[in-house]
């Protein structure tokens, strides 16, 4: 069975920057149309009530015309044009008041009147003296445009002409408005959201371009730094050979060139896994087997710098996992290696499997000086690195020759396998570093 997974953490952060600058954009220039349609909308209203008011303006002068007609009042024509413009007609001729109203009840006529009285401009409604103008009146709730117009027909007489209309909304018209600005603004703001869209994309290219390029420089450059640090390890290892007066010099070349090798390959994982370019074989793998290995090839290694190291493992058979197997191999060895690098001469490392919902775990459990709740996340990023007073001598003198990749590599490769890395603290001092793998489902 073989199975191959690509990282795509860039390009979910791109993709990220580009969803925010577009939400941003869109939110910015939603905001703006919003505002001008608002300010369209009450120009629109505006402007319907200023035709009203024209219109009754027109109708005004047409029932000033007919009633000041020097061959008499036309009743008939008076009392149709009124009804056909929803208009009320009172005429206050000599103080006698005569009103041409088609639909209007007595009793809301009477109202209407006693408002129009009271109010600034009508105060004159039934003498000589009433002013001309047109104004508002509110009246058995409802609003009504009134024009008062005073004549003198004579030094002796005098004729006031008051025209009232009730002021109507456009219910239809107001709706069918409302709907062309509302269509207006979501087609507006769905092509703007485009456009953000669309120049979001532009504006990141140029950066994932940039920082695309810098990924493949710097992994053909590992690559490129192989070669001659191979040659060099290969040709210190004759110069011990041939002579012993340089075996010092020579162990401390291989030293720095094997400690540069690892460096370059911890580069090589980051930047593939970076351009997507990584790509793990998945295949069945015992866990035992593989915790045997690591156990197999760090004994020694912790041996030497007097620490022991404790396999742990369940006696039930724990069922495989799908993983690229040397990969994995180069996640225990990672944290075995921090394990054994931070860990105080004549403690104790333990490795352990178990297996906890359909999940098996790795642990790699030391007794060094731990890592504070803060810095439990940080020691995964790039190049950090633990630092701590209670270190002893050998512990900085290891740690000197990490860089601060390990960890990341393997939150990496972990990551890439469908599992997970944390840490924990040991109870009684110390980390815990705890690799998840899926369980292999049985078919």
């Amino acid at each position: 069975m073989k199975e191959s997974y690509k990282s795509t953490t860039r390009g979910a952060i791109y993709r990220k920057s580009r969803y925010r600058i577009t939400a941003f954009c869109a939110l910015v220039t939603g905001l703006v149309l919003l505002i001008a349609f608002a300010v369209a909308w009450q120009a629109a209203r505006r402007q319907m009530s200023n035709a009203d008011e024209s219109l009754f303006l027109s109708q005004c002068q047409t029932v000033t015309a007919y009633v000041s007609s020097p061959y008499g009042v036309d009743t008939q024509t008076v009392l149709q044009f009124a009804g056909q413009n929803q208009l009320a007609v009172a005429v206050v001729d000599g103080g006698t008041l005569l009103t041409f109203v088609p639909d209007l009840q007595k009793e809301t006529l009477t109202q209407l009147l006693a408002s129009v009285q009271a109010s600034a401009i009508g105060r004159g409604l039934y003498s000589s003296a009433a002013q001309s103008g047109n104004f508002m009146v509110q009246s058995a709730g409802q609003n009504w445009r009134c024009f008062l117009q005073g004549q003198a027909m004579s030094t002796t007489q005098w004729c006031n002409i008051l025209v009232m209309q009730p002021v109507t909304v456009h219910s239809a018209e107001v709706l069918r408005l409302l709907a062309v600005y509302a269509a207006a603004f979501m087609l507006g703001w769905a092509a703007l959201i485009l456009m953000s869209a669309i120049l979001a994309r532009f504006a990141v290219r140029p950066i994932e371009q940039a920082q695309t390029e810098q990924i493949r420089f710097l992994a053909s450059a590992s690559h490129e730094l192989k070669t001659p640090l191979a040659v060099i390890s290969t040709s210190a290892d004759l110069l011990k050979q041939k002579s012993q007066d340089l075996a010092e010099p020579c162990h401390l070349i291989q030293q720095q060139t094997r400690q540069m090798g690892r460096l370059i390959d911890d580069m090589l994982v980051l930047t593939n896994s970076n351009t997507g370019h990584w790509t793990l074989q998945l295949r069945p793998v015992l866990p035992e087997e593989a915790a045997m290995t690591a156990y197999e090839t760090f004994q020694p290694v912790l041996a030497r710098a007097e620490q022991m190291l404790a396999l742990e493992m369940p006696d039930a058979p724990l069922p495989m996992v799908l993983a690229d197997e040397q990969r994995l191999q180069q996640i225990l060895a990672i944290l075995l290696d921090n394990a054994h690098t931070y860990a105080s001469p004549g403690s104790a490392v333990a490795l352990r499997v178990d297996f906890q919902h359909n999940q098996v775990r790795f642990w790699v459990i030391d007794h060094g000086p731990g890592i504070p709740d803060n810095a439990k996340q940080a020691v995964f990023t790039y190049f950090y690195r633990q630092t701590s007073e209670n270190e002893c001598a050998a512990t900085v003198e290891n740690s000197a020759h990490h860089y601060g990749l390990g960890l990341t590599v393997a939150t990496e490769l972990a990551n890439l396998q469908h599992g997970s890395l944390t840490v924990q603290d040991t109870p009684g001092g110390g980390a815990s570093f705890c690799l998840v793998l899926p369980a292999k489902q049985h078919t």
